[in-house]
């Protein structure tokens, strides 16, 4: 048997524990295409769907070895049930972490995928980060490391593993961490989060709901990392990103929405790292890993040359 054939009679087994799918003929295929460039979506693990012949069907996640590199299994399977638990995403039926396999809802009659055009609808964007906020009101994670800290678990891996970089990547890399001293001084209280702010990771119904999907960068953190994940990637202008940032808050604090936007940038820069990592790492070498590393590290050293930078630094405390 060839290795994908090994693996849909492992996917046939599991979903046979589910009530109702035991011995029926079953199809088993893609969900949606695989890319790292110009969109992360489907990356942290293939995406199958299984559909019966009364044409029921389930969304499947097989979690990618690449996962191990980055990726914190048992905590984003956990991040994952507690969003269906909320409502806030898809209802997971089955999360087997041994198997990396994560069985949830197939919502793809009458949903679609965000988009940034739907980030320009207030009432898309506020179901968002209501949803958000919902989830940060549980228990913390397990996992507990925030982006400054992933910043610098990435660069040490890129380093080790000889990834190709930036010339300026040492530069970027200073900047950040002086970033990240300033906000040792805050006082933060850390909650869990969703941590990746990729539109893509938003499903939208026909009628306006919104389910919140991949919990693969959870983790328990200062909940402002979790709106500055989601406005850099939402709002390429600042105007935009103030007014939802605003009616989330209930009024606009300068001070918060600097330590968002900082958030944002070292975002940019750990994604930047990822990208490199599994560039040198992968053995997908189909993925343009690089190429999608290279436009995070390109916004990255826009915000970090952009003269009010050191602006944003002074004036969040």
């Amino acid at each position: 048997m060839t290795e994908t054939a090994v693996e849909m009679a492992a996917l046939r087994d599991r979903l046979e524990s589910l009530p109702g799918w035991a011995a029926t003929d079953l199809v088993i295929e893609p969900a949606i295409p695989i890319l790292a460039s110009p969109s992360w979506r489907g990356v942290d693990g293939f995406p199958w769907r299984a559909t019966k012949k009364n044409g029921e069907s389930v969304f499947i996640k097989v979690m990618d070895p690449d996962a191990e590199l980055y990726i914190d299994v048992p905590c984003a399977f956990e991040a994952a049930r507690r969003a269906s638990d909320l409502g806030i995403g898809p209802r997971v039926m089955i999360a087997d972490i041994k198997a990396g396999i994560l069985v949830m809802e197939d919502l793809n009659h009458g949903w679609r995928v965000g988009t940034l055009e739907r980030m320009l609808e207030p009432a898309i964007v506020d179901a968002v980060l209501a949803a958000r906020r919902l989830f940060q009101a549980g228990k913390p994670l397990s996992k507990r490391a925030g982006v400054f800290d992933e910043i610098e678990q990435f660069y040490a891996a890129v380093r080790s593993a000889k990834a190709q970089l930036p010339v300026d990547v040492e530069w970027l890399l200073e900047e950040l961490r002086f970033a990240a001293a300033a906000f040792q001084g805050l006082d933060i209280t850390p909650v869990p989060i969703h941590g990746d702010g990729n539109v893509s990771n938003i499903l939208i119904s026909d009628g306006g709901e919104i389910r919140l999907i991949d919990w693969d960068r959870a983790t328990t953190a200062d909940p402002l990392q979790d709106l500055g994940s989601f406005l850099v990637e939402a709002f390429a202008q600042e105007p935009e990103a103030r007014d939802a940032f605003a009616r989330h808050a209930g009024a606009f604090d300068e001070a918060a929405f600097n330590r968002a936007r900082i958030y944002g940038v070292a975002d940019d820069l750990r994604w930047g790292l990822i990208g490199s990592l599994l560039a040198a790492k992968s053995a997908r070498n189909t993925l343009e890993f690089y190429k999608f590393a290279s436009w995070r590290f390109v916004r990255c050293r826009m915000a970090v040359r952009e003269p009010r930078f050191g602006e944003l630094l002074r004036r969040m405390a």
